[in-house]
């Protein structure tokens, strides 16, 4: 656990102001900012209250307690509403996550330098709003308890520290603030470590972005369908808060065995059995994140780039590329 003296404290304030403008929206994100980051467990818990009886299995949610979260209770409440009344649509929806195979996320974290792709065109992350691929001090990643799971309780997926923060102010701002999902600062070898771990468990990689967090990528989850937020609300309340790696599930079927395990390891719900009781993918709602290439024991599934005029991946090596041509 970090724990900075006072003076650090004031740092990593100073430093989290400095990524917004000094204009009445720039104040109101970076009060939402300090809401979020600093009671992430409970802004998560209500996020997910707000759905939880439309699923098909309700959980019972491990409300955060203690005098600090009832002190932010209600201004946490009125954060979380004004980005649950934006989910709706790709066009108003501020808080969402671009999927990512294993390979682009890997890029993101062995960054040596300062990455800034600008404004992400929307052929990469198609929202209007938070899509800048901006990381500063790209070696300072810490790794977090993903909240979706610990609010499960005992049915929380294991293990929980499977969420990564990149870069500042974000990684210094939590680890100085947030007392309830421990936080600690890892080397990049050991976020490569926690991706290949989550990969072969079949999560979903997903690059967050938010505009309460000035509008960039500020973390890698690591998502399962039954705890994620983000994934839940969009299985079952079709918000769109991921959109795909660029690649789609294809079938190979002179290879299938029907054997059913893309089905049930697929993180979208976009793998059925049709009219034959053959399995197929519905192109639709597939986000090309890889599970069920990862599970296919008869290697007869694998991911095809769509048409990147439509849909692309966040290809760090490609998109700088593009950047110096």
């Amino acid at each position: 656990m970090y724990n900075p003296d006072p003076e650090q404290r004031k740092k990593t304030q100073r430093a989290l102001a400095k990524a917004f403008p000094r204009t009445e929206e720039g104040f109101a994100r970076l009060m939402h900012a300090q809401l979020y980051m600093g009671y992430i467990p409970l802004y998560i818990y209500y996020m997910r209250s707000s759905f939880n009886n439309y699923l098909p299995e309700p959980d019972d949610l491990k409300k955060p307690g203690g005098i600090e979260n009832e002190i932010v209770e209600e201004l946490v409440k009125c954060a979380v509403n004004e980005c649950n009344r934006n989910v709706a649509s790709v066009m108003t929806n501020t808080y969402h996550a671009k999927v990512l195979r294993l390979s682009d996320a890997e890029q993101l974290v062995t960054l040596t330098e300062d990455l800034d792709l600008g404004t992400l065109p929307k052929t990469i992350v198609p929202y209007e709003v938070a899509r800048d691929a901006i990381i500063d001090s790209p070696d300072r990643i810490a790794v977090i308890d993903c909240v979706c799971r610990t609010m499960r309780g005992e049915k929380g997926c294991k293990p929980v520290d499977v969420c990564l923060l990149i870069g500042e102010p974000w990684v210094s701002w939590a680890l100085d603030r947030d007392r309830y999902v421990n936080g600690r600062l890892i080397t990049q070898d050991e976020a490569l470590q926690i991706l290949h771990d989550c990969h072969e468990r079949g999560n979903v990689h997903a690059a967050f972005f938010k505009d309460a967090l000035a509008g960039r990528l500020y973390s890698i989850c690591n998502c399962c369908p039954c705890c994620c937020t983000a994934l839940l609300s969009q299985n079952y309340l079709t918000a769109p808060m991921m959109c795909g790696s660029g690649f789609i599930a294809k079938i190979d079927y002179d290879k299938c065995v029907n054997c059913g395990l893309c089905e049930k390891h697929c993180n979208f719900l976009a793998i059925y059995r049709d009219g034959q009781n053959k399995v197929t993918v519905n192109e639709d709602l597939c986000r090309g994140c890889q599970a069920c290439e990862t599970f296919c024991k008869s290697d007869a599934i694998h991911l095809e780039l769509v048409d990147p005029s439509v849909l692309a991946p966040l290809d760090v090596k490609a998109l700088k590329a593009q950047q110096n041509a």
